[in-house]
């Protein structure tokens, strides 16, 4: 047996377990750090702003993304969507990746209208472009994340 292969082959796994652990806790504290920073953006009504550190300049904004969830229970959407002529998310249930990306694209329609008009779209806006009767049965919500990027 090649001895130096074994232990590098060890070395290496010690090193990729201290990444992991490290990689696990760096995650752990920029979800922190989104939580306290995003509320400042929203507060100081900012989409980005750019960062510098250590000579290495980071553009960071905020945004918006919509997820729809049932208000009272699944059942009630399956009825609601067939009812809205919706039925093609439905089977027995339905598929909610399938129904946020419908109602992802309801917001998208909603907030170029919004844009269009020169006004801020909320949860209400996009209630009110769904068909009545999954608008009636669907929570919206709007959840801000925080996206970087290098500058160049």
């Amino acid at each position: 047996m090649n001895m130096e292969q074994l232990r590098e082959f060890v070395s290496l796994e010690n090193r990729k377990r201290d990444l992991d652990a490290e990689l696990k806790a760096a995650n752990q504290r920029l979800d922190e750090l989104e939580d306290l920073i995003i509320p400042q953006f929203i507060e100081a009504g900012v989409p980005s702003i750019a960062v510098t550190v250590d000579g290495s300049t980071r553009t960071l904004s905020i945004y918006p993304d919509v997820y729809a969830s049932p208000l009272n229970g699944r059942t009630e959407v399956a009825a609601a969507l067939k009812a809205s002529e919706l039925g093609q998310y439905v089977a027995e249930n339905y598929n909610s990746n399938s129904l946020t990306a419908y109602v992802r694209e309801v917001w998208r329609e909603v907030l170029l209208l919004a844009k269009q008009q020169n006004r801020v779209a909320g949860e209400e806006d996009v209630r009110a472009a769904l068909p009545k009767p999954l608008g009636e049965v669907l929570k919206i919500s709007l959840v801000h994340k925080l996206s970087s990027r290098k500058k160049a």
